[in-house]
């Protein structure tokens, strides 16, 4: 067992110094949500809303923004891999699909919440919103929400990668499974914004962690077949 991790930790180092060596990944993340997020400033700004109007769309906005900026930016992390031929060389030299996946779920979640982490505050900024007084609680849903979306888009991206429309494909894929998380995020950073706790016992909150969960073990049964395929 002890042998099976390592082999996970020292895929998550080569995952993570990849990233850091092409930062493409991050890059892409980053520049879709600050494009995004100006965009949707701007438009909130042009429509002339009134305050109380903008702080209650501020949560399906995040969320919206955060999901399609993420999914777009995912299938590009499978095309170097895929040209080097990197998973064949792993599953030739004994590392099994569940270990990689793991290891790639790690390194996306973190990507996925540095990315939440700028969204939430560049948007309250755009949108002229303040959420400091909740912005811990706001990133804690969005902790959970990025191992969630992780968990689902990597597997998805696997899938998805060797189509020839990945760009289209991977979206068509994903939205319609990710509407649970949607909905938990919104009704909960809705809560939060508005009335500024949250109660732990909600049932948005299990929702949050079932989607985790039911994520996270369809990506370690399906992840080895989908890259032998």
């Amino acid at each position: 067992m002890m042998q099976w991790i390592r082999i996970v930790l020292l895929l998550i180092r080569k995952e993570l110094q990849l990233e850091w060596r092409g930062r493409e990944m991050i890059t892409l993340l980053v520049c879709n949500a600050l494009l995004m997020a100006i965009l949707v400033g701007a438009g909130t700004s042009s429509a002339m809303l009134d305050s109380v109007t903008t702080t209650k769309i501020y949560p399906i906005l995040l969320w919206v923004v955060f999901i399609l900026s993420t999914l777009s930016s995912v299938t590009r992390s499978y095309e170097q891999e895929l040209e080097a031929r990197a998973f064949e060389g792993l599953l030739l030299s004994a590392v099994t699909g569940p270990q990689m996946y793991l290891s790639k779920v790690f390194v996306f979640s973190l990507l996925f919440f540095v990315e939440f982490s700028l969204l939430t505050f560049v948007l309250s900024v755009a949108m002229d919103i303040s959420v400091a007084g909740v912005l811990k609680a706001i990133l804690l849903v969005g902790l959970g929400a990025s191992t969630a979306l992780a968990a689902l888009s990597v597997l998805l991206g696997a899938v998805a990668s060797t189509s020839k429309l990945k760009g289209i494909l991977m979206p068509l894929l994903a939205i319609p499974m990710l509407f649970p998380l949607f909905f938990a995020g919104v009704e909960l950073t809705t809560e939060l914004v508005l009335h500024g706790s949250l109660d732990p016992a909600a049932v948005w909150v299990s929702v949050l962690a079932v989607v985790n969960v039911v994520y996270l073990v369809m990506g370690v049964n399906l992840f080895d077949a989908a890259v032998r395929d």
